[in-house]
């Protein structure tokens, strides 16, 4: 969720995508886990490893009125490759409406540690 000037929250969905940048070399997605505001998980989106062929592009969403992530909510992507593989690119695509008024924004993904 956002919330307004006038103190209304949004509830937002979310859009993840995990792109395999590299052009020869397939990615396997181990996991894709769903965090809320105090960093519990909420749920797993991947139950066991994806692979991702050349790039192509792997998408998860939650909707709307899935509010158990809260107003933080994050995702925490896992990968690996067999042989060298230029890094996926993880973006979040959110998106939402009040009244008129629609509201989208992009989060990019970011590294967080090295496995």
């Amino acid at each position: 969720r956002i919330h307004l000037r006038n103190g209304n929250a949004v509830p937002l969905a979310a859009n993840l995508a995990i792109h395999n940048t590299d052009p020869d070399n397939p990615i396997s997605i181990i996991a894709v886990a769903y965090y809320d505001s105090a960093g519990k998980l909420v749920e797993q989106q991947v139950s066991e490893a994806q692979t991702l062929a050349p790039l192509a592009t792997a998408s998860y969403f939650v909707k709307s009125d899935d509010l158990r992530g809260g107003d933080g909510a994050n995702f925490l992507v896992s990968w690996r490759s067999a042989s060298a593989a230029s890094p996926p690119v993880v973006e979040a695509v959110m998106v939402g409406t009040f009244g008129t008024r629609a509201f989208s924004f992009v989060s990019p993904g970011r590294v967080v540690g090295q496995p």
